[in-house]
């Protein structure tokens, strides 16, 4: 079993891509600047790699648009959306994998925001990945541990601040970049309270900062 098999992608691999288009993306895909086997990463059986690499479907499928050429690049960023609207609606979905890919689309569209359908894509993909945050909290602040740490743990008893201790959380580019987009429409209170909600839930983008400027804005956009 490969890591296509493992998220049950060979079949669409197969019939979505050329054979050229495939070459060259598995030839390129080398997490962690692996050297190029007889066999690439991509095709290697799991039971002879390490598959413990933190990647789920969405986050695989995304590195592969990263590094795939121009049209093998659109057909997999399309993949990428798709299996996040399922992935999206399932109770069992991995969500920190959909976190990190929401963060990743709402760039790539956002870049591109004069085309009208991207700016779009931005802003429904920034309320997506809002719209699961207060369920991301806890996964962040508490991160998984390990097996195999768990086992030298009992063995030595030794905890480990990064997995033991509660985290800060990261920045949130869905908050971060509503706000902006908000702000720049002009609608000042929605940003204020985008700023409040990501500020209560504990996100680290300096939103005291961000909530005093809104404020001041607020305050002269009433005056007149």
């Amino acid at each position: 079993m490969d890591l296509l098999d493992k998220y049950q992608l060979k079949e669409w691999w197969l019939q979505a891509l050329t054979a050229s288009q495939r070459n060259q993306v598995a030839n390129d895909y080398r997490p962690m600047g692996l050297p190029i086997g007889e066999t690439p990463y991509l095709y290697q059986d799991l039971d002879k790699t390490d598959s413990n690499n933190g990647f789920g479907k969405l986050s695989l499928l995304l590195t592969l648009s990263y590094i795939a050429g121009d049209e093998a690049k659109h057909i997999l960023q399309t993949k990428v959306e798709n299996e996040l609207l399922q992935c999206y609606t399932a109770p069992d979905s991995n969500l920190i994998d959909a976190h990190l890919a929401l963060a990743s689309l709402i760039k790539h569209h956002y870049s591109l925001r004069t085309a009208p359908e991207h700016y779009e894509k931005a802003k429904e993909f920034c309320l997506m990945q809002i719209s699961i945050s207060s369920k991301l909290v806890k996964k962040f602040r508490h991160l998984e541990k390990p097996k195999e740490l768990k086992k030298l743990q009992n063995i030595t008893g030794i905890k480990d601040p990064y997995y033991d201790e509660p985290q800060m959380l990261p920045s949130h580019t869905g908050y971060k970049q509503l706000a902006i987009i908000l702000e720049k429409e002009g609608n000042i209170e929605g940003a204020l309270k985008l700023s409040k909600q990501a500020l209560k839930q504990g996100w680290t983008d300096n939103y005291e900062k961000r909530i005093d400027k809104l404020n001041q804005k607020l305050a002269k956009q009433k005056k007149n």
